[in-house]
C-alpha cells in the first residue's frame, strides 16, 4: 500500500515546494521555437510557366511509447503516468502564478512589507493546497519535488537555501528525509531511468492534450 504523506510536517514540505517556486523560480529557457503562424505556409513556383503553390505543415510531433518487456514494467509504467498526471498540474498551477507575484514583490521595497506579503500569500496556498496535498503519497511528493526541479533546473533544496536561509533548507531537508523525499535529488532524464519514463509521459501527454505546459515555450511547441 502506498505511504501517504498525512502528517501535517509533511504537507508544510509540499508547501515549501510551492511557496519557494511560486515566489522565486526563475524560468529555464530549454527550448526554442518560431513564433507560432495562424496556418500553413503559403507560396507559389513557377515552373515552366505554370504557376504551382506551395505550403509548408506544421510538423507533426511524435513521442514513442517506452518499450516495456514484461507485465511488471507495464504495471509500473502505468502507475507512474497515473501519479505525474495527478502532480503536474500543481506545478503548472505554481507556474503561471509565479509572474504575479513576482511583480507584486518587485513594487514592495521594505523587507518586512515583503515578507508579509509572502506569508499571507502562503495561507492561501494553504487552504487552496492543503486537502488535495494531504492526499498524495510519499512517491508523488518526490515526484513534485523533481518537476519543480525540471522548470526551474534548480533542487527545492537549494530555492529555499536561496531565498529563505541554509538553516530552513537544512530542516526542511531533514523533515522530507523523513518521509522519503529527498529535497537535493535533479532531474535528471538522460541518465535517471524513472525520470526518463517521467519525461517520456509528460511529453506524450502535452502532445496529446492531456496536461498543459507550464512554461510558455512548451506551449509553443507541443499544443499547436
Amino acid at each position: 500500500m502506498a505511504k501517504v504523506v498525512g502528517n501535517k510536517i509533511g504537507v508544510k514540505v509540499l508547501f515549501a515546494f510551492l511557496c519557494c517556486f511560486t515566489a522565486n523560480a526563475q524560468k529555464v529557457d530549454t527550448l526554442s521555437t518560431s513564433p507560432k503562424t495562424n496556418g500553413p505556409l503559403l507560396g507559389q513556383l513557377i515552373i515552366n510557366g505554370d504557376t504551382v503553390a506551395w505550403s509548408v505543415l506544421d510538423e507533426v510531433l511524435f513521442v514513442a511509447k517506452p518499450t516495456l518487456n514484461d507485465v511488471q514494467a507495464r504495471r509500473n509504467y502505468y502507475a507512474l503516468m497515473k501519479k505525474v498526471g495527478r502532480v503536474y498540474p500543481y506545478v503548472r498551477e505554481a507556474a503561471l502564478r509565479m509572474d504575479s507575484v513576482n511583480m507584486q514583490l518587485e513594487g514592495i521595497d521594505r523587507k518586512r512589507q515583503r515578507r508579509k506579503y509572502t506569508k499571507s500569500y502562503q495561507k492561501y496556498l494553504e487552504e487552496r493546497f492543503e486537502p488535495e496535498l494531504r492526499k498524495l503519497t510519499r512517491s508523488e511528493g518526490q515526484i513534485l519535488s523533481k518537476l519543480v526541479f525540471r522548470e526551474t533546473n534548480t533542487s527545492v533544496y537549494e530555492i529555499i537555501k536561496t531565498y529563505r536561509n541554509g538553516l530552513s533548507a537544512r530542516f526542511w531537508s531533514m523533515t522530507a528525509w523523513w518521509y522519503d523525499i529527498d529535497l537535493k535529488r535533479p532531474y535528471d532524464p538522460e541518465n535517471d531511468a524513472e525520470d526518463r519514463l517521467i519525461e517520456n509521459i509528460l511529453l506524450r501527454k502535452f502532445i496529446a492534450g492531456e496536461l498543459v505546459p507550464a512554461r510558455a515555450e512548451e506551449r509553443i511547441l507541443y499544443q499547436r
